[in-house]
């Protein structure tokens, strides 16, 4: 098991993609994952094997099938972990269909009716020159680290648009136009075994030499409604930085807050503080894994460790904890830090960092889930690419 930080590994298994599918979750033979994993510059034992720490083991086969090297060398002991820059971010909240107007000149259908064509449009931060392209009912490859997709049809590509850096831009192309009449029901949603995705918004950062290698991947399905229009909706949104694919998983618990007053609440119940759940005292700052709830302050954390493993917000067993520290920094000009499809809202940028924690000495009779440490900006994220 991999994160943004991982050793170098001195060369990649060359496999034969077609005759293997070991990097497809569940695989055909073996073990997807090796009996221990980096984080943070240490070596951690899998205790839970063919167990995903960040989410559903589902979501491993969005990574693609293909080892790639992790381009990173070893960090310095007294440095153990690195930000990565993340350029380009898509708002996947602001994602959405756009019904155009029936036009004399639309091509009608067989019972007389015009055809109902849709856009696509969406909101975008960028630290950087970008190219953004739309992709529909196409295939998944990667070339030198890049992801490249193909359409079944040339039709189903839009024109690569470019765009200047900037927060909330609006993204809009009126003249690439869905048909839903010409899509067949089962093009309509992603399925593992065709891996045909229904839409790709691809972004790449088109910045120079400096920034080769990255770029911002959103995938997204269609749904079909009773009333016989439709709306899109994401799947998953991919970080490639350094030519490495990184997932981006949502943090559920960090609210997005501006510099505005805000009015309060006329419902007492309502749970917009960031206490800790069990405290209700000190503020929550660790993070429960897999389901990535933030809503533990670090004793109630700590005491969580010996009493239950599960967590208090959806009650399912938990593997780890991640404890977190957030520094606000000043809303200024643009910097090249990562965004998160949860936090990406407003412009003032969170910059996480995570204390090591030492482990305490067990107790009898009672196996406590281990604490990891790792730094990141806005987005917690996983790779696979290591072989070991």
């Amino acid at each position: 098991m991999g994160s943004i930080l991982s050793r170098r590994i001195a060369g990649v298994e060359d496999i034969d993609i077609q005759a293997n599918s070991a990097y497809r979750f569940p695989p055909k033979s073996g073990n997807y994952f090796a009996s221990h994993f980096f984080m943070g510059g240490e070596k951690f034992d899998t205790p839970h094997p063919e167990g995903y720490l960040f989410g559903e083991n589902m979501d491993l086969n969005f990574l693609g099938n293909r080892p790639v090297q992790f381009p990173y060398v070893t960090p310095a002991p007294h440095e153990p972990v690195k930000t990565l820059r993340s350029l380009v971010n898509i708002r996947k909240d602001s994602l959405r269909l756009v019904r155009y107007k029936e036009e004399s000149d639309t091509p009608v259908e067989e019972g007389g009716k015009p055809k109902v064509q849709y856009g696509v449009e969406f909101t975008f931060d960028a630290d950087a020159r970008v190219a953004i392209t739309l992709y529909c009912q196409a295939f998944e490859e990667f070339s030198n680290g890049m992801a490249v997709y193909s359409p079944k049809n040339p039709s189903l590509v839009s024109e690569t648009v470019h765009y200047k850096r900037g927060v909330s831009q609006q993204f809009s192309m009126p003249f690439f136009k869905i048909d839903f009449s010409e899509w067949k029901e089962e093009d309509l949603n992603f399925d593992l075994d065709r891996g045909v995705f229904p839409m790709v918004i691809q972004a790449v950062v088109d910045e120079g030499d400096d920034c080769l290698g990255h770029a911002h991947v959103l995938l997204a399905a269609f749904e079909r409604h009773v009333d016989g229009s439709f709306s899109i909706k994401p799947l998953k949104q991919k970080q490639i930085v350094d030519r490495v694919s990184y997932l981006l998983q949502e943090i559920y618990g960090i609210e997005n807050k501006n510099n505005q007053e805000t009015k309060p609440s006329d419902d007492e119940n309502s749970d917009n503080s960031n206490e800790c759940v069990v405290c209700l005292s000190d503020l929550r700052d660790t993070l429960i894994l897999p389901c990535r709830h933030l809503c533990l302050c670090n004793s109630c954390a700590d005491t969580l460790r010996y009493q239950a493993n599960n967590c208090p917000i959806c009650r399912l067993p938990f593997r780890a904890l991640l404890q977190i520290r957030a520094v606000r920094k000043k809303p200024g000009a643009l910097s090249p830090v990562s965004f998160s499809p949860v936090l990406a809202q407003t412009m003032d940028h969170d910059e996480h960092s995570v204390r090591e924690a030492v482990r305490d000495q067990p107790r009898p009779h009672r196996r406590k889930p281990p604490i990891y440490h790792l730094t990141f900006k806005l987005c917690l994220c996983y790779c696979k690419k290591t072989l070991t």
